[in-house]
């Protein structure tokens, strides 16, 4: 399945980065990615709120997870989102078989 991780550094993560570079950290992350089974398709650096979007291939979303964990327990990120994708056709089909949600006190 595919899942994209959407980090913001640390204020510690962020100083390390000076004395790295895009090809170290690219190195990093695929070894990570592997040892988990996984495959790293894309690393891109970003401007703005968040720093970093990497896109990976991993066999459950439980697996995002774990290197999630493993990610925010390094002190190098504040925040990393996990976004997998979704099939649009399934969440259409779902929405139409619930029908209606009952607000609270309406139920």
């Amino acid at each position: 399945m595919k899942v994209f991780f959407l980090g913001g550094y640390s204020e510690k993560g962020r100083a390390g980065l000076l004395d790295s570079s895009y090809e170290a950290r690219l190195t990093a992350v695929t070894a990570m990615v592997e040892r988990a089974c996984g495959k790293l398709t894309s690393l891109s650096y970003l401007q703005g709120k968040y720093d970093v979007i990497a896109e990976v291939e991993v066999d459950c979303v439980e697996t995002a997870v774990g290197i999630r964990e493993v990610m925010l327990l390094s002190g190098a990120w504040n925040e990393i989102l996990v976004m997998p994708e979704f099939d649009l056709d399934k969440a259409v089909a779902a929405a139409k078989a619930v029908g209606t949600y009952a607000m609270p006190g309406e139920e």
